[in-house]
C-alpha cells in the first residue's frame, strides 16, 4: 500500500483499532484507602514520555506534551486529581532511563517485556497496533517476514518491539536510531532494506518529513500493545491507573483517536470542485482494487510456492512420505518433550528382505512400485499420531509418540503380518524386518537409532520376515 493512500488508511485505523477498555462506571473513581493516601501525599507525577512518535506522542518545540497519549493522560490526571509534571528527554532510550533511574514515575505508554520488569509495570492495554514494515516502492509485498529474514532493518532504539520480534525471529538483523524520521530517512536512501514501526507512526511522520519513496509493504502479525509504565516502587499509582484507563469511555476514546488519525477536508463551494474530487476519489479506488488483486495474485503464488516447497524439503518424493530431514527434526521435538514431560516414546526401523533381488529379477521400476506399495500399508496400519516416513533405499522409520515399548513391538508384529498378506505390485510375497527400541533419557538421536539398527541387524539374522527389539 503506498504511503499516498496513509491518510485514509489512518481513518480506518483509528475506527478499528483494538483497544481493551472495561465498561465506564458511573461516578467518581473507586479508590481504596491505600490509594486515597497515596494521592494525599503526592503534589504532582513525574512523567516522561517518547519525544518524537506521532502521532501517538512527543515534545512539540515549545516543550508541551502531545500527541493521543498526551490527550489520554490529561483526560486521566484530571479525573484522578493530579498534576504532571513533563520531564523532558531527547531520545526513547534516554526516557527508559530516566524510569529507571527514578527521575519519572511513568512512561505515557510502554510495553511489557522481561528485560524491564525489574524496574517497570504496566498497566491494562490502551490501544493496539500492528507492527507494519515500510520499505523503498520498488520492493514488492511481504507475506511473512521470514521471505525477507535476510534483510536488515531499523527501528528506534529503546522499542519493546525489538525484543518482541527478535524472540519471534532469532535471525533478523536489527539497527537501532533514535528516532522514525531517521530511520525512514535510511529505507528512502537505499542503506537499509526496511523500518519497522505500527502504520500510524509511519505514515504520520513520513508525510510530516516529506519522505515519499516509501512504501508499506507488510502488516505482521504481532502488535503493539499500548499501556501507561509505572515505576515499581509505585504499586498504588499503577492500580488507579488500571481504574481510571477501566472508566474510559469508548466515546472518549474515539474522540482522541479520530482528532489524530482522520482526514479532515475543507468545505468545497463550487461544484466543479465536487466533480474533481469525485474523480480523484474514483481513481483512487480503482487504483486500490488493482493493488489488491496484484496482492491478491503474488500471495496466491508465494502460498502455492512455499507449498511446493515445504512438500519438497519435508516428504519423500517417490513415496510422498516423511523424508529423512522431517523424520529428524521430529525425532528432535518428541525428544525436547520426553525430556521436559517425562513421556516415553519409540522408534520402528524397518527393512524390507532381499529387496537387491527384487530389483535384480524385476527391474527398479518394479522396486520403487514395492517402495510405493510398503509406505501406504505402512501409512494405513500405523496409529494417527505416529510419523512414517522414509529413512533411506529401502529402509522405512516410524516413529511412535507416548508409546513404550512393548507397545511399539506389538505394532511391529502387526505391521508384519499384515505386510505377509499384503498383494503388492509384483507377484511375489513380500516380507519385513523391523528393530524396536524406546529412547532413553540423555539418549543422542544416532544412539537411538543405532539400537533399532542393531534390534533390526538381529532380526535379519535370525531367518528374515522377524520383530527383535533392544536390549
Amino acid at each position: 500500500m503506498s504511503l499516498s493512500n496513509n491518510r485514509i488508511l489512518l481513518l480506518f485505523l483509528a475506527l478499528f483499532s483494538s483497544v481493551v477498555i472495561a465498561q465506564p462506571s458511573s461516578g467518581s473513581l473507586d479508590l481504596n484507602d491505600r490509594e486515597r493516601a497515596f494521592l494525599a501525599t503526592t503534589n504532582s507525577i513525574n512523567i516522561c514520555t517518547d519525544p518524537d512518535w506521532l502521532p501517538y506522542e512527543s515534545i512539540n518545540t515549545k516543550g508541551v506534551h502531545e500527541g493521543i497519549m498526551a490527550d489520554f493522560h490529561s483526560l486521566w490526571a484530571e479525573r484522578i486529581g493530579i498534576k504532571l509534571r513533563l520531564v523532558k528527554t531527547t531520545s526513547w532510550q534516554q526516557s527508559l532511563d530516566y524510569l529507571q533511574q527514578g527521575k519519572c514515575d511513568l512512561l505515557s505508554s510502554a510495553q511489557d517485556v522481561p528485560e524491564r520488569r525489574s524496574y517497570l509495570s504496566v498497566t491494562k492495554s490502551v490501544i493496539n497496533y500492528p507492527f507494519a514494515i515500510a520499505t523503498n516502492k520498488d520492493n514488492e509485498f511481504i507475506v511473512n517476514l521470514r521471505q525477507v529474514i535476510e534483510q536488515r532493518f531499523v527501528m528506534v532504539k529503546g522499542y519493546a518491539a525489538i525484543d518482541i520480534l527478535q524472540s519471534k525471529y532469532p535471525k533478523l538483523t536489527i539497527i537501532t536510531v533514535d528516532s522514525v524520521k531517521t530511520g525512514l530517512k535510511m529505507v528512502e536512501r537505499g542503506e537499509v532494506f526496511g523500518f519497522i514501526d505500527t502504520v500510524p507512526s509511519i505514515a504520520y511522520q513520513a508525510q510530516k518529513h516529506g519522505i515519499s519513496y516509501i512504501n508499506i509493504s507488510g502488516v505482521l502479525e504481532t502488535g503493539y500493545d499500548m499501556s501507561v509504565g509505572v515505576h515499581n516502587d509505585l504499586p498504588e499509582l499503577l492500580s488507579i491507573y488500571n481504574k481510571v484507563i477501566a472508566m474510559t469511555t469508548e466515546i472518549e476514546r474515539q474522540d482522541i483517536l479520530n482528532k489524530w488519525l482522520s482526514v479532515h477536508y475543507a468545505p468545497l463551494n463550487s461544484f466543479k470542485y465536487f466533480w474533481q474530487l469525485f474523480l480523484a476519489l474514483a481513481i483512487l479506488l480503482l487504483f486500490l482494487l488493482y493493488r489488491y488483486m496484484l496482492q491478491s495474485k503474488y500471495n496466491h503464488q508465494l502460498q502455492s510456492l512455499n507449498f511446493k516447497l515445504n512438500t519438497l524439503s519435508h516428504y519423500d518424493q517417490l513415496t510422498k512420505i516423511a523424508n529423512r530431514y522431517l523424520l529428524t527434526s521430529t525425532f528432535q521435538s518428541e525428544m525436547t518433550r520426553a525430556t521436559r514431560y517425562n513421556t516415553p516414546f519409540s522408534l520402528l526401523l524397518i527393512d524390507i528382505d532381499f529387496f537387491k533381488s527384487i530389483n535384480d529379477e524385476y527391474g527398479h521400476n518394479a522396486g520403487d512400485s514395492v517402495l510405493v506399495d510398503l509406505a501406504k500399508l505402512l501409512t494405513h496400519e500405523s496409529r494417527d499420531s505416529d510419523i512414517v516416513g522414509r529413512w533411506g533405499g529401502e529402509e522405512f522409520l516410524i516413529i511412535c509418540p507416548e508409546t513404550k515399548k512393548l507397545g511399539a513391538q506389538q505394532l511391529a508384529e502387526h505391521i508384519r503380518q499384515r505386510t505377509n498378506n499384503f498383494s503388492f505390485t509384483i507377484k511375489e510375497s513380500i516380507h519385513i524386518s523391523i528393530g524396536v527400541t524406546e529412547y532413553q533419557h540423555n539418549e543422542t538421536m544416532e544412539m537411538c537409532i543405532k539400537q533399532a539398527d542393531d534390534a533390526l541387524y538381529r532380526a535379519k539374522h535370525s531367518g528374515r520376515n522377524r520383530v527383535e527389539v533392544s536390549k
